[in-house]
């Protein structure tokens, strides 16, 4: 069981189980922080994006909230690279465990863009959580 657990959320896919996964391997009484990270430069609504992604991490938070949980939640932009990103948050959050869901992609399309579950396994200061979740 782990005290300060952060779950990481990728923007626009379905959480529901990742929470469920993390929440799950959560001591009494811990923390729980989530965190998105959002990639700019890629359309012109980004401010309604940070908006909309901040609201539904305040209501996922809520309800975890709701279940007793104490949780908290940071959303940020992608300034290197989002598995640096995440690591560096799980180190300033002190977690003693990193949840992700993980993107089953073709060998072509990992090559072509890398992994950051990868990154994030290899590089995190703690035990990480692994599930897949996600296709591409």
């Amino acid at each position: 069981m782990f005290d300060n657990i952060v779950i990481a959320l990728k923007e626009g896919l379905p959480h529901d189980r990742l929470l469920d996964l993390g929440t799950s391997v959560a001591r009494e009484g811990a923390k729980i922080h989530l965190v998105t990270l959002v990639r700019v430069g890629t359309d012109e609504d980004e401010p309604k994006r940070l908006a909309a992604v901040g609201e539904y991490l305040e209501q996922r938070a809520g309800q975890l909230r709701d279940r007793g949980l104490d949780a908290t939640w940071e959303r940020g932009l992608v300034v290197v690279a989002a598995a640096a990103d995440i690591l560096q948050v799980a180190g300033s959050r002190n977690a003693d465990l990193v949840v992700i869901g993980l993107a089953k992609r073709t060998r072509v399309g990992k090559a072509l863009m890398g992994s950051d579950a990868q990154r994030i396994m290899m590089g995190a200061p703690c035990p990480v959580l692994v599930t897949q979740l996600y296709r591409d």
